[in-house]
């Protein structure tokens, strides 16, 4: 059974691997890559938290309250959410043999993407409030530099989902890497929307008695 397996199952054209092999190394590298990605997300929200929480010097809060806008936040999950849905809908529909469907719906989402990138320069250039101006403009800031780095690489996984099929690089047969940038697109989504429901929830400090740091007394 394994020896007739090996010679009807397609090579993958890089390396004349069997797909399935090529497909379960690549799998292992995108685990590490979110496991490595996650440690790096979680770090920012914690700091954020903490910074809330802690309301050093009295000095979390942006110059006059001036909040980011929370539909901002929340327009981007939502444009990311739309995307991994049509990824996903498009790789189910490679793996049923329609290539075609499959190119139609990953072009699509390339440009779900491309307009939720744009959005998500358009609020870094927009906040009303500098990096400077206090710990949560600062964190805010940080969470929004990441958000940038994630949609970075899904704008240049996601069209070159589209390419490879239209070189024959991605086939029903050979469908694994569609997946993974799914897969990846999942994992963006959840960074965002934690993100979101930490910026949207989090603004004043509960913290009235604010710790004084940078002054000694003897």
């Amino acid at each position: 059974m394994s020896a007739a397996k090996a010679v009807v199952e397609p090579l993958y054209p890089t390396t004349g691997e069997p797909v399935s092999v090529n497909a379960r190394r690549n799998r292992m590298g995108l685990w590490l890559c979110i496991a490595s990605d996650v440690t790096g997300t979680v770090a920012l929200l914690i700091a954020y938290s903490y910074l809330w929480s802690l309301n050093v010097n009295n000095k979390w809060a942006p110059p006059k309250d001036a909040w980011a806008a929370d539909w901002l936040f929340w327009t981007i999950v939502a444009g990311a959410v739309i995307a991994t849905v049509l990824m996903w809908a498009g790789y189910r529909r490679l793996v049923a043999g329609h290539t075609g469907a499959y190119r139609s719906l990953v072009t699509v989402a390339s440009l779900v993407v491309l307009v939720t990138f744009a959005l998500q320069i358009y609020q870094v250039c927009t906040f009303p409030f500098d990096i400077t101006d206090g710990a949560y403009a600062s964190a805010t800031f940080w969470l929004a530099f990441g958000a940038i780095y994630h949609l970075s690489i899904v704008l240049f996984l996601v069209p070159a989902m589209v390419l490879r099929a239209r070189a024959g690089r991605i086939t029903p047969q050979n469908a694994s890497h569609p997946r993974l940038v799914a897969t990846w697109m999942t994992w963006v989504c959840i960074a965002l929307a934690l993100g979101a429901i930490f910026t949207s929830t989090m603004k004043a400090s509960p913290n009235t008695l604010s710790p004084p740091f940078g002054t000694f007394r003897n």
